[in-house]
């Protein structure tokens, strides 16, 4: 759809909108209930009342850098969030919704404070909101819509093929966390050799190549592109930080303990890949099949039972000691391969939704760049 934006009317949120801030509950004197409890992030606990349906939430205290939402169904909103409503009929609550998550780094840059990000409520209300027709918010509003649900509709296949994969590890190798298919036990460290990652300086010239952090392991358990990786430079580097095709690198250390003891496995082919210090390489030099033991790996179970520890103080840490002592179930090798089959047909028909997902998450950046820029 084509507009003319310089003829829609210029408002402001003060003038448009109704602003109403959330209220102070807090957890332990509240009863659980089924209603999810709000603030500035995403839902914390629940309660047995509610005081917000379907409504455009914006971060007011500790704000971050996702600080619009909307959230659909009954909730309650506690102080540290706010939501806004239209005044009147000029403008239509839809279209309101995508001009807001249009306005998100404009919020956040509106943010004060050094320990904790607060919403500036004086500038904030100061934000500008176009007004078009009420016919072409209609239309921009539907567009938008159903962009989203196409975008909703491939996550959810995406997690549906997940939770497939996972039953099927179920179903083939038991409760891996007990072991209650009576598998052999052999310790990780008999499997193959770890090795910690490297440290290295900023400054440092020489040899360029990629390197794997904390933050490129995301909810990912395969990696074979590495175009988003970060390079750094060495003046040198010794082979065994080098990462080779079915190599498996973990978190080692990180303040957020629910990302250490992930992991995933890599296939560099030729290109020059290390990884950082935060980081473990695990090599096998055993006969395992690597689909198998990243599923074993990545099992929820499995993880709380057996990775789960930590020993630092304010940062959570596994190391080789822990990995190498890992009670590793090892069913027969033909029945690894077959649930790796499996597992590689599951993975073709995710990286075929990954495509269509990208391809729909641009349409929609392209889109909203279009009608709010």
């Amino acid at each position: 759809m084509k507009v003319d934006k310089s003829k829609w009317g210029k408002s402001s949120i003060s003038n448009c909108c109704n602003i109403q801030l959330g209220t102070r509950i807090v957890k332990k004197q509240t009863e659980n209930g089924s209603f999810p409890v709000y603030g500035g992030g995403g839902a914390t606990f629940t309660t047995n009342t509610y005081n917000r349906e379907n409504a455009i939430l914006i971060s007011r205290f500790a704000l971050s850098k996702e600080c619009t939402r909307f959230v659909t169904g009954k909730f309650f909103l506690n102080d540290s969030g706010l939501t806004i409503i239209p005044k009147d009929q000029s403008i239509i609550f839809d279209f309101l919704k995508w001009q807001i998550f249009s306005l998100n780094d404009k919020i956040y840059a509106l943010a004060r404070g050094a320990a904790q990000k607060n919403l500036d409520m004086k500038r904030f209300p100061l934000l500008p909101i176009a007004i078009p027709t009420l016919k072409e918010q209609q239309a921009i509003a539907s567009e938008l819509d159903a962009i989203q649900t196409m975008i909703d509709g491939y996550k959810r296949n995406f997690t549906d093929l997940d939770a497939l994969a996972q039953s099927t590890f179920l179903d083939m190798f038991g409760d891996v966390a007990i072991n209650d298919k009576s598998w052999d036990i052999i310790p990780m460290g008999q499997l193959g050799d770890f090795k910690n990652g490297l440290n290295y300086n900023k400054g440092e010239k020489g040899k360029t190549l990629k390197i794997i952090g904390v933050g490129d392991f995301q909810n990912l358990k395969t990696l074979t592109l590495f175009d988003n990786i970060p390079s750094i430079e060495v003046e040198s580097i010794s082979q065994e930080y080098l990462l080779q095709n079915e190599d498996i690198v973990f978190v080692r250390s990180n303040g957020n303990k629910n990302l250490v003891g992930r992991c995933l496995e890599v296939y560099p082919n030729k290109e020059e890949v290390t990884f950082s210090g935060f980081c473990i390489r695990f090599r096998k030099s055993a006969d395992i099949v690597n689909k198998y033991l990243v599923a074993l790996l990545t099992d929820t179970g499995f993880k709380k039972v057996h990775i789960l520890k930590s020993n630092g103080i304010g940062i959570q840490n596994i190391n080789q000691k822990l990995l190498g002592n890992l009670p590793i179930p090892v069913p027969p090798i033909d029945l690894q391969k077959r649930f790796a089959m499996q597992v590689k047909a599951i993975e073709r028909e995710k990286e075929q939704i990954r495509l269509q997902l990208t391809d729909a998450e641009q349409l929609m950046a392209e889109r909203m760049q279009y009608y709010f820029s």
